[in-house]
């Protein structure tokens, strides 16, 4: 038991550090008023009174929840399927997997400068694939339709390799010889996927799904910040990327760290909703 504290006093410590003590300052400062160079001064429940008759909050809580169900789904889908093709024994698999997994190594700057050169609506691919079709594509970052979709994209993009491996990890996991049996009993290739594979990752799922919800929530803010500042319009500006400007633009850091809670119960809502849901249907 001594042995095992010991061990887990490390991660504890950092935990502590930089979850806890971080979260516990920021909770402090939504009682006053600061913006940097005066000193705080209490003002109670003031922050958050103001938060919550705040029409641009609300437009920020639903571009999160927009984030989040635009790209939650297609990144557990594509991960599951995209670890189902690499998951074989082939020559020269190892580079299709390293292919996969690069995504995840590349910063968000430079993920929005190709990105961003993708998007380009003179000179990116986008347009000229347009112009070959006879098509006249925007760019799309400076569309307000398209602005939030082509972030979501983004994201989706980098947050692929993660999902990929925890899904490679779990169907290593599955014996060969359910499949062997399953073969036996005349079950394709589909039936074996959804019927087998898939009951047998259940409980990865969960995991991939509730990492990310978080990942979306609160990783928004990077992506639209590097790549759209928030517009055209607003209309990529997450809650995170509100409460960055109210901190750093308008340098109010304590209606700031107030929106900073919201998102922090916002993200842990959608992540136990998440796993909620994840956890009924593995029952199941």
């Amino acid at each position: 038991m001594r042995s095992a504290s010991v061990m887990l006093a490390p991660a504890l410590v950092l935990f502590i550090v930089f979850v806890i003590v971080p979260v516990g300052i920021v909770i402090g400062l939504g009682f006053f008023d600061w913006s940097f160079f005066n000193t705080p001064a209490w003002v109670g429940l003031e922050n958050f009174k103001r938060l919550f008759s705040d029409g641009q909050v609300y437009r920020s809580l639903g571009i999160t929840a927009l984030f989040a169900l635009m790209g939650v789904a297609p990144t557990v889908a594509l991960g599951f399927m995209l670890a189902v093709l690499v998951n074989v024994r082939l020559p020269g698999i190892g580079l299709l997997r390293l292919m996969y997994f690069a995504p995840i190594v590349v910063s968000v700057s430079v993920s929005a400068v190709l990105w961003r050169f993708i998007y380009d609506g003179d000179r990116g691919p986008l347009a000229a694939l347009g112009t070959l079709l006879g098509v006249e594509i925007p760019s799309l970052l400076n569309t307000t339709s398209f602005a939030l979709p082509a972030i979501v994209v983004m994201m989706i993009w980098t947050s692929l390799p993660l999902a990929i491996i925890f899904y490679l990890a779990a169907l290593q996991r599955v014996p060969e010889d359910i499949y062997a049996a399953a073969a036996l009993d005349g079950a394709g290739r589909w039936r074996t996927m959804w019927q087998i594979t898939w009951p047998n990752v259940a409980s990865t799922t969960v995991v991939v799904a509730m990492l990310q919800v978080v990942g979306f929530t609160a990783g928004s803010l990077d992506f639209a910040l590097v790549t759209t500042n928030g517009g055209p319009l607003d209309s990529t500006t997450s809650l995170g990327l509100f409460a960055y400007k109210a901190a750093f633009v308008q340098r109010e850091v304590g209606y700031s760290s107030a929106a900073s809670l919201l998102q922090i119960a916002v993200i842990a809502f959608l992540a136990l909703v998440a796993w909620r849901a994840g956890a009924g249907r593995t029952a199941r």
